[in-house]
């Protein structure tokens, strides 16, 4: 089949994430190629029928994750991303206004032993968390779009 015979599909990457975290921008890999770095919630790409692998990799390359998409003829395919770290990202939040505070009121004894326990012990078992799920660092789940012409 010639390249003018190839009929092109369009696949949208959304990204599912909070207003309020840090819009970090995340580089697209389709079969192990680089296609571009997202910087949007939501783009968009035309590329032919089949299956493919998509990985999805954060600012800090060692956090990604990848699946296999089928782009099929007729429909608009969505992949749709999150992070998986939702409570991660409140408990952060939480420590963060609390350790700005600390700047302004400083917490009597034991209560500022307790807190740096507290602060430091929720920060070891972050990094323990993120090594190990850090080939499936986003959650990936792809649908498909009936087209209105």
């Amino acid at each position: 089949m010639d390249e003018t015979q190839i009929e092109y599909q369009k696949l949208t990457i959304e990204k599912d994430a909070s207003e309020f975290m840090a819009k970090l921008p995340n580089r697209i890999f389709i079969n192990g190629r680089l296609v571009g770095i997202m910087q949007q919630k939501k783009v968009s790409i035309m590329i032919p029928n089949g299956q493919y692998n998509i990985m999805i990799q954060s600012a800090i390359p060692i956090l990604y994750a990848t699946d296999e998409v089928e782009i099929e003829r007729g429909v608009e395919n969505v992949v749709v991303f999150k992070n998986r770290e939702r409570i991660w990202d409140i408990l952060f939040t939480i420590d963060l206004v609390l350790w700005i505070a600390g700047f302004f009121v400083t917490l009597p004894a034991p209560w500022d032993m307790v807190y740096e326990i507290a602060t430091n012990t929720f920060l070891a078992i972050w990094l323990i968390y993120e090594f190990c799920i850090r080939k499936k660092y986003y959650r990936i789940r792809q649908y498909k779009k009936i087209r209105e012409n």
